[in-house]
């Protein structure tokens, strides 16, 4: 099941989309983010992939400083 979501944002609602997925997704969400990265670069829709690599980053950026508070 494609995850694939074509969206046009900016940095404030991929922000919003990162804490989204990592409520819903939760460990998960970098991976879907990453699906959607790889799918959307092998579709050749390169703004697509560039808006996903982003949220990717804010999604691990996130879990990585949830995970540096709780130890």
């Amino acid at each position: 099941m494609s995850s694939l979501v074509t969206v046009t944002v900016d940095g404030d609602d991929e922000l919003l989309l990162a804490h989204n997925m990592i409520d819903v997704r939760g460990v998960s969400a970098a991976g879907v983010a990453r699906d959607n990265v790889r799918s959307a670069a092998l579709a050749g829709q390169r703004p697509q992939a560039r808006h996903w690599l982003r949220v990717l980053g804010m999604i691990q950026q996130i879990q990585a400083e949830k995970l540096a508070t709780h130890q």
